[in-house]
């Protein structure tokens, strides 16, 4: 089923969306929750159609098959990482709601691919010339565990397994997401307020200015730790008291 993005009519250009055609560092500044999904299914589709082609070819050599499969997972690896972690860094409830429009579209994506059966062929025909090709240990590697992936996949399943498979990745991810949700609620819900710094010695001054802004933020005097990392971090690391750490 299409996603149902967040807006209507949208403008995938890359001058439009950030995340196409990403080839340089994250431009976070301008990603909003509305570019996620839009962009996440045209990579996607994009991928699909390409690999479709690619593995028409009745004699694939590296270069042909493998070379320009790299820059198709690139493509979305450039795009999916800053979602990802935008969702654990600035989360909110319209980003969470992208990013998890975002997981299914992934997982049917990866699993359809797996169970590709012209894609399977053409790694499988690879994988018996790579003598008379005269790949590298690496490259032999890479086909041998590429055609093992295949096989965890579901490729040798009958039709009704397959699907079924797939069925289970989408839980899978399903739960995953929602896990990783409350892990982050609850990380962001709990806090230690202190009245002065005696608690705290050992901390940095930098950690120590942090932690009397964090109680600012939350119209609070003296200190307040939390578990986000560069709190966590800092105490862990260099708060004398045992108790605490």
């Amino acid at each position: 089923m299409p996603v149902q993005y967040l807006t209507t009519d949208y403008d995938l250009s890359p001058m439009r969306n950030p995340l196409i055609g990403l080839d340089q560092l994250p431009p976070f500044s301008r990603i909003s929750p509305e570019d996620m999904a839009p962009a996440i299914e045209d990579i996607t589709n994009r991928g699909r159609a390409a690999i479709d082609k690619l593995v028409t070819q009745e004699q694939p050599t590296w270069d042909s098959l493998m070379r320009p499969l790299e820059d198709i997972g690139d493509e979305l690896e450039r795009a999916w990482s800053p979602i990802s972690h935008m969702n654990a860094v600035v989360n909110s409830d319209a980003l969470r709601d992208a990013y998890n429009q975002c997981l299914p579209i992934l997982t049917r994506y990866s699993t359809e691919l797996g169970q590709h059966k012209g894609f399977f062929r053409a790694i499988e025909s690879l994988a018996g010339r790579a003598e008379k090709l005269g790949l590298d240990p690496v490259q032999k590697k890479i086909l041998k565990d590429d055609l093992r992936d295949f096989r965890l996949a579901g490729i040798d399943l009958p039709p009704e397994q397959q699907q079924r498979f797939g069925e289970i990745r989408q839980r899978l991810s399903e739960l995953t997401s929602k896990f990783e949700e409350n892990l982050l609620d609850a990380t962001m819900a709990w806090s230690c307020h202190f009245d002065d710094a005696d608690a705290l010695k050992g901390l940095p001054e930098s950690a120590l200015a942090s932690a009397r802004q964090a109680a600012r933020q939350k119209d609070q005097d003296g200190y307040l730790v939390t578990l986000e990392f560069p709190s966590y971090h800092a105490v862990i690391t260099y708060a004398d008291n045992r108790q605490l750490r």
